[in-house]
């Protein structure tokens, strides 16, 4: 096996704690396989040796790589999840009575019960009535996952949020979760990891049982680690462990579920102290142009390592092009590129198009289906979306056949949801079973749900989902479906709530709403027509997803992250979506970072129509007038795109000895001193290989 200067440095690492910053395609699990092979030749026993990963797909692949790497018979270091092994402990001290026995328990049905009554019981004790809406509910669910993978209060958890001041009911709600939890004797999957950590910070005693048990602790992908995982860390290792961990801050995309870049800095630095940092700065999936797209971009984030992303020479020339297509808009453009690039390339397995949301996906994928394009989603499929589901509910009410439907149950929920009427869980069932037992009572039964007490701003929107009912089951028959669902947005409130709401979940409604919108104007089809096209559209999707291997991948950028294709097609690029509009700026540009370091032949943006940016590409000024309806994503502007593709393409067709006389391009004088940083990295780098 061949290695890098760098991955050599990394692997022989003689003592102590180290950090090795690996950028995207540096062939870090090479080096961490290089690395066990190293100290076990060392003479350090592999029992005494514990690599940590982080899901058992990732701890199949490192133990697959390990094992072809050892001799032949050769003892073979355990490899955990944080979990597997957090359940272990939670199983060690039960037995030691030092923890309560629970039955662990993946039920997310139990803990949305569980987290609903919570929510009531908080608002309740503030004083607030009303019921808990789905929104809400989804919200405190992500908390608790939140609040569960640190050490810290609820409160000091919440503080972190962007909306976070709003839910300040959220920290009673937690505390009344955990004593219900403690009263039914459950664990949940974050339970395994927390509540043994928490027992042995509690009581020093019971941490003898797990610390100073190995010579050295191996982590990968440290930037996805959490507080509550990082303690689990810092008692593992001890006093006698050196603890030597490889990742990539600028990769940091789960902040959700606890992690942050610091955890590889200043906090690292904190927990580890005189840690030996290492660089992976050398990458062998994509060409120049990703490199110094992806650098100008993350360069934005102050809170990262100092780490440059440099293309080896034998990567490939990889290829940035601009797709123009708005989002919701027609696809055909976006549906082209990929068709081009499979008859010049190969086939439509070879592409991934990526989103930061799924929602942002849906026009392509209604794209596919007109030109009978097969494809495959690991999400939700597209005419299960509640919020595709709800607007298509009243089109087929009003052709007459919402209550034909298989799934009925589910969209007429849907339909009474979207936007929501905040109803509680049991009266939405209630109100559910009713119309379906008595479809033409529809409209008395939903204005009779309307809470009797509650002043009238309350009551209101019932009567007019009721009249709106009423209208689609009567008098739309042969109504253009464009109209219906314009009328449907105005009459619901669903515009004005989409637009005073800013969180995925809305963006989400938005984006579902006016992508139909757009396919119902388009089509100039009655409601009827248009549920029968759309009915056309779905039985073809379920032939694709059981037909041709010929299929290319829809996913979104969180699911694409560790993965790489030859083709990446990066849609959503809009301004007010991608970063979204109530998300961490730093953490939607490490999202776009992992989005764009993915392919390694193609990667097309696709973009809306917008005359300043197009301006921006050419080296123009700006238009003097007129501002595009949607703009592109400001993350375009930060990615210096003109002078990364321009240098990119000629430092690929350059020879290494012509490289020093290469001129830099125009560029902002804010760009120009990466774009000299990179110039010299090239030009003093040596022919590397082995590493893929």
């Amino acid at each position: 096996m061949k290695y890098t200067e760098e991955q050599l440095a990394s692997i022989r690492h003689p003592r102590g704690h180290s950090v090795t910053f690996a950028v995207a395609g540096s062939g870090k699990t090479q080096m961490l396989v290089g690395r066990v092979a190293w100290l076990l030749q060392q003479g350090v026993a592999a029992k005494h040796i514990r690599l940590l990963a982080f899901n058992r797909s990732a701890r199949a692949q490192l133990q697959d790589r390990i094992r072809v790497a050892l001799p032949m018979g050769a003892e073979m270091p355990r490899i955990s999840t944080f979990n597997s092994l957090g359940h272990r402990l939670c199983e060690l001290f039960e037995r030691e009575q030092q923890l309560p026995r629970h039955e662990l328990s993946t039920s997310e049905a139990l803990l949305k019960k569980m987290a609903r009554r919570a929510l009531v019981d908080a608002l309740a004790a503030g004083n607030e009535k009303g019921p808990v809406s789905a929104e809400m509910l989804d919200d405190f669910v992500a908390f608790i996952g939140l609040a569960k993978a640190d050490i810290e209060p609820p409160d000091v958890v919440l503080r972190r949020l962007p909306a976070g001041n709003g839910r300040a009911f959220f920290c009673d709600a937690f505390v009344r979760f955990e004593r219900n939890r403690q009263e039914r004797r459950v664990r949940f999957y974050d339970d395994q990891v927390r509540d043994p950590v928490l027992l042995m910070r509690a009581e020093p005693a019971t941490a003898q049982r797990v610390t100073n048990k190995f010579d050295v602790v191996i982590v990968d992908e440290f930037q996805d680690v959490s507080r509550v995982q990082l303690e689990l860390l810092v008692i593992l290792v001890g006093t006698r462990a050196q603890l030597n961990v490889v990742g990539d801050d600028s990769q940091c995309i789960y902040a959700w579920r606890g992690a942050r870049p610091e955890f590889m800095g200043r906090r690292f630095d904190t927990c580890f102290p005189g840690a030996t940092r290492y660089t992976l700065s050398r990458t062998f999936r994509f060409g120049h142009q990703v490199s110094l797209a992806a650098a100008h971009l993350i360069r934005h984030n102050r809170h990262r390592a100092d780490t440059l992303c440099i293309s080896a020479p034998s990567t490939p020339n990889t290829a940035i092009s601009l797709v123009k297509a708005h989002n919701t808009g027609q696809q055909e453009a976006v549906v082209e590129a990929i068709a081009a690039w499979c008859r010049r390339n190969g086939a439509r397995r070879q592409v991934a198009v990526l989103a930061r949301l799924w929602a942002q996906l849906m026009a392509l994928e209604l794209a596919l289906l007109e030109h009978a394009i097969p494809y495959y989603k690991p999400g939700p499929a597209l005419f299960d979306l509640p919020e595709l589901a709800g607007l298509l509910g009243y089109c087929r009410l009003a052709a007459g056949t919402l209550f034909a439907e298989p799934r009925a149950r589910e969209v007429v929920r849907a339909m009474l949801t979207t936007p929501t009427l905040f109803l509680s869980a049991n009266a939405l069932d209630n109100l559910v079973e009713q119309i379906l037992s008595a479809p033409e009572q529809a409209g008395r039964l939903i204005a009779d749900a309307a809470p009797r007490k509650a002043p009238n701003w309350k009551r209101e929107p019932f009567y007019l989902r009721a009249e709106l009912w009423r209208a689609a089951q009567h008098a739309w028959t042969g109504k253009g479906a464009a109209d219906a669902l314009q009328v449907y947005a105005v009459q619901t409130g669903l515009r004005k709530a989409l637009e005073g709401d800013a969180t995925d979940a809305t963006t989400e409604k938005r984006l579902a709403y006016e992508t139909l919108l757009h396919l119902a104007q388009a089509s100039r089809a009655t409601v009827t027509e248009f549920v029968a096209h759309m009915d056309r559209l779905r039985a073809s999707q379920r032939d694709y997803q059981a037909g041709s291997d010929e299929i290319l991948l829809l996913t979104t950028i969180h699911q694409a992250k560790g993965l790489e294709w030859p083709c990446v097609v990066l849609t959503g690029l809009e301004a007010g979506a991608f970063p979204g509009k109530r998300a961490a700026l730093e953490e939607e540009r490490r999202l776009a970072y992992v989005a764009m370091t993915r392919g390694r032949s193609q990667l097309f943006l696709v973009i809306p129509p917008d005359a300043h940016f197009q301006a921006n590409m050419e080296g123009r000024p700006p238009p003097l007038h007129g501002k595009p309806s949607v703009a592109v994503s400001p993350f375009l502007y930060e990615a210096c795109l003109p002078a990364s593709i321009e240098l990119g393409a000629v430092l690929h067709q350059c020879r290494p000895e012509d490289v020093g006389a290469v001129r830099l391009p125009a560029a902002p004088a804010s760009n120009q001193a990466l774009l000299q940083r990179y110039l010299r990295a090239v030009a003093s780098s040596a022919e590397s290989s082995g590493a893929t």
